[in-house]
């Protein structure tokens, strides 16, 4: 169970990247929280309601067995051929990477501003003054990903990488609630949240780092 988990929380990215529209929400300091977490529940309402309709549904070995469990749920369900519900995943799918691409691109742009990649990522196409190389360089690297890795590999290892972050950003939290002067007009939390955030998100780092290495 602690597996499989581990492989479903690439499920979840994509939440963190509302920060990087910060400036277009009305009252950020509140309504972007808000919003952040309202999406959290309502993705997990929905996917656990998912996974109930399909185990009352369809056996669990029958479910384990195949290829695209949420196709052949459909086709159980419905006697139809999946089609529908393959064409709706494609679009889901294509959208995700695209939003991935765009925030990872954009990252790579600030990162390259500042001195933290070589300079070239910062450069800005004189026409659709977008970052051209850094989203050229993440196209490309999530281009090869996905032809040349199973999914199941890069699914563990988004896992894997976001857990990191979470860590080193749950530490950098922590960091500067040490320091004396706190910003006016943002939401204060306590010190022990950040340190909590750190200690469970290293916890599963490891513990599957553990089963990774007993398997």
């Amino acid at each position: 169970m602690f597996a499989g988990g581990f492989l479903a929380f690439y499920a979840f990215i994509g939440f963190e990247d509302m920060v990087n529209v910060a400036e277009e929400v009305r009252q950020p300091e509140v309504n972007l929280p808000r919003a952040i977490l309202a999406a959290l529940l309502l993705s997990t309402l929905l996917y656990f309601m998912i996974a109930l309709v399909a185990v009352a549904s369809v056996p669990v070995e029958t479910l384990a067995g195949v290829q695209a469990p949420l196709a052949h749920l459909y086709q159980v369900v419905t006697g139809r051929e999946p089609i529908l519900i393959t064409l709706i995943s494609l679009f889901a799918v294509v959208n995700g990477a695209l939003i991935q691409i765009i925030m990872a691109s954009r990252v790579c742009y600030g990162m390259g501003c500042k001195r933290w990649l070589p300079l070239i990522f910062s450069r800005v196409h004189a026409v659709t003054r977008t970052p051209v190389v850094a989203t050229v360089s993440v196209s490309t690297a999530v281009l090869v990903m996905a032809l040349y890795l199973p999914i199941e590999t890069l699914a563990k290892a988004t896992s894997y990488f976001l857990l990191l972050v979470f860590c080193l950003v749950n530490l950098s939290l922590w960091r500067l609630k040490h320091r004396d002067e706190q910003p006016a007009g943002i939401v204060c939390v306590p010190r022990w949240i950040p340190a909590a955030g750190f200690i469970a998100s290293s916890g599963f780092v490891l513990l599957q780092a553990l089963f990774d290495l007993r398997t």
